[in-house]
C-alpha cells in the first residue's frame, strides 16, 4: 500500500479535534483550506460548503456522479461515497442560443472515452468527506456551475458536458483510486482539488494523454505535461502591492509586522514574500509561525508594539485568524495599515472582525467574486454568482468555487477551439496553445501553458462595514513582475 504523505499540521490539528469528539465547524475547514492555499499565498479561506449537488448516483470506486443538465439543477445532498446522492429538482431547459451546435455533418458521435453523440463525461476528484467534511467541496460547485452554464447555452457542438465527481476523502490513496477508476470512463478531468492531488498525479503521469485542468497544489501534479492550472504556483511573491504599500507608506516600509501559518507551506510562503519585500527595501521587524490552536494574538500585537513595528502585512493565513490579529490591534489601540494578501477578502472576515476590520485593505488576484456591485461591473461574476446559486443556493462562496469555474471555463476554451471531432490529444494541442487566461476577468491573467503565476492584483479595502473595490476601477493592475524566491 502506498504510504500517505504527512497531514499537514494545520490539517492535523481538525483531525484531533475529530478525535476528541468536537464537531468541525465552517471555521476549523477554512482554516485547513487557507493553510494548504498558503503554499502559494493564495488562499482566501472562503466559506467551506458541505452537501453535494446535482443528480447524485452510486458511483464507482465510491464516487458520485453530479450530472450537469441543460437547465436549472438544484443541489441534491450527496450520499456518502459510494451511496446513492438525492436528485436535486430539475429546472426548464435552457437557452440554445449561446452554444456551439453540432455541424451539418454530426459532431463524430463517439470519438474518444468518455464521448457519444450527445454527451461528454468529464471527471473530478476534490476531497469531500474524510476528517474534515466539505473541506472542498466550493470546487465541485464552481465546476458544475459553468458546465450548467454552457449546457443551458445549448452545450458544445451538440453534447452536453456532464460530471462524474470522486471524492478523495483526504487520502493519498483513495484520491490514487478515485483517478484510477475515472481514466478510462472520462474524457478529462477539470476543476479538482485536494490536498493529495500529488497521488493522483502518479496516475495521469503513466496516462499523459489524459487532459488534467485544475489548480495543482503540489508541484509533481503542476509539472506533470497534461496538467494546465488557471493560477500555477510558484515560490516567491507579487511584487505590484509591495511597490504600492512602499509608496504609500515610506516611513512604514522599514517596520513590518507579521504572523504565518506554521501548517499547511505556510512558513514556506511567508520566507518567498519576505524575500520579495527585502528586495524592495523593506524590513521585517518581527515574524511568527502560529499553531492551528492559536486564538488569541494580543501577544503578537505587544510584541509588535516592542519592536516598533508600524504596519502589518498578513500573507500565509486564513481568514478567522485574521479577523482575530485585527481585533487584538484595536483593542491594543495602534493605528498601524493593516494589509493582507488574498486571506481577508472573505464573506464572514467582517461579521468577525466587527469595528476592528474598518479600514483592513486586501490585495488579491481574483474578482471580488461575492460583492453585488463587483457583479455590476464584471460580466462574468454576475454569471458565477448566478450559476452557483442554481447549482448549490444558499451555499457561501469561495475561492475554491472560483477556481472549478475558472477551470471549466479554460476547459472549454479547448474544447471549442478543437473542433466536433475532438479527441483528448487535440484538446491537449489547444491548451497548450493558451498562454494568457483569466475566464474573462474573474482572475487575475495567467500563463496556464508555460506554468506561470499571475502577477496583476488589485486592492480592496473595507468601508462602512462592507468590501469596496479601491485599485484599478476595473480590472486588474499588471505594476510589477513576479518574484520567484529560490532560497
Amino acid at each position: 500500500m502506498r504510504k500517505t504523505p504527512v497531514v499537514p499540521l494545520l490539517l492535523a490539528s481538525a483531525l484531533l479535534l475529530t478525535a476528541c469528539g468536537a464537531r468541525l465547524d465552517d471555521e476549523t475547514r477554512r482554516a485547513a483550506a487557507a493553510g494548504t492555499l498558503a503554499q502559494a499565498g493564495a488562499g482566501d479561506g472562503s466559506g467551506a460548503t458541505t452537501g453535494a449537488v446535482g443528480e447524485g448516483t452510486t458511483g464507482d470506486a465510491g464516487s458520485t456522479t453530479g450530472v450537469v443538465g441543460s437547465g436549472t439543477t438544484t443541489g441534491g445532498s450527496s450520499g456518502t461515497a459510494g451511496t446513492s446522492g438525492t436528485t436535486g429538482s430539475t429546472g426548464t431547459a435552457g437557452s440554445t442560443t449561446g452554444g456551439a451546435p453540432a455541424p451539418a455533418g454530426g459532431n463524430g458521435g463517439a470519438v474518444d472515452v468518455g464521448v457519444t453523440e450527445n454527451s461528454i463525461l468529464l471527471g473530478n476528484v476534490s476531497d469531500l468527506s474524510g476528517p474534515v467534511p466539505g473541506l472542498f467541496q466550493g470546487a465541485v460547485i464552481g465546476t458544475q456551475a459553468y458546465l450548467a452554464k454552457i449546457n443551458s447555452e445549448g452545450g458544445v457542438y451538440g453534447r452536453q458536458l456532464k460530471l462524474k465527481v470522486g471524492d478523495g476523502q483526504l487520502q493519498c490513496d483513495e484520491n490514487t483510486r478515485q483517478h484510477e477508476a475515472l481514466v478510462p470512463k472520462v474524457f478529462a478531468f477539470v476543476g479538482s482539488f485536494s490536498l493529495y492531488d500529488g497521488c493522483g498525479a502518479d496516475v495521469l503521469k503513466k496516462n499523459p494523454g489524459v487532459p488534467d485542468v485544475h489548480n495543482a497544489l503540489e508541484k509533481k501534479a503542476l509539472d506533470l505535461p497534461n496538467n494546465f492550472a488557471v493560477a500555477p504556483l510558484a515560490p516567491g511573491w507579487r511584487t505590484g502591492p509591495l511597490l504600492d504599500y512602499k509608496k504609500k507608506y515610506p516611513d512604514k516600509w522599514n517596520a513590518i509586522g507579521t504572523i504565518y501559518a506554521n501548517p499547511g507551506g505556510g512558513a514556506a510562503t511567508w520566507r518567498g514574500c519576505k524575500a520579495a519585500i527585502e528586495a524592495l527595501g523593506g524590513k521585517v521587524l518581527y515574524e511568527r509561525g502560529f499553531e492551528a490552536v492559536e486564538t488569541d494574538f494580543t501577544a503578537d500585537i505587544v510584541s509588535m508594539q516592542r519592536a516598533g513595528v508600524k504596519m502589518v502585512y498578513v500573507i500565509a493565513s486564513d481568514a478567522p485568524t485574521y479577523a482575530r490579529i485585527v481585533s487584538a490591534a484595536k483593542q491594543q489601540g495602534v493605528d498601524w495599515p493593516m494589509l493582507a494578501g488574498g486571506i481577508a477578502y472573505d464573506e464572514g472576515f467582517i461579521s468577525r472582525a466587527g469595528a476592528a476590520s474598518e479600514g483592513v485593505y486586501n490585495d488579491q488576484q481574483f474578482a471580488m467574486f461575492f460583492n453585488k456591485d463587483e457583479a455590476d461591473r464584471v460580466p462574468a461574476v454576475k454569471d458565477f454568482q448566478t450559476w452557483t446559486n442554481k447549482v448549490a443556493p444558499g451555499e457561501k462562496l469561495d475561492l475554491f468555487a472560483v477556481f472549478g469555474w475558472s477551470s471549466a471555463h479554460l476547459f472549454v476554451k479547448a474544447l471549442l477551439a478543437a473542433g466536433p471531432k475532438a479527441k483528448r490529444a487535440d484538446i491537449l494541442a489547444q491548451l497548450k496553445k493558451i498562454t494568457s487566461f483569466d475566464a474573462d476577468g474573474m482572475i487575475a491573467p495567467a500563463n496556464p501553458a508555460g506554468k506561470k503565476p499571475p502577477t496583476c492584483w488589485l486592492g480592496a479595502q473595507v468601508k462602512g462595514g462592507k468590501w469596496v473595490r479601491i485599485t484599478p476601477d476595473k480590472g486588474f493592475r499588471c505594476d510589477g513582475p513576479y518574484y520567484y524566491f529560490k532560497g
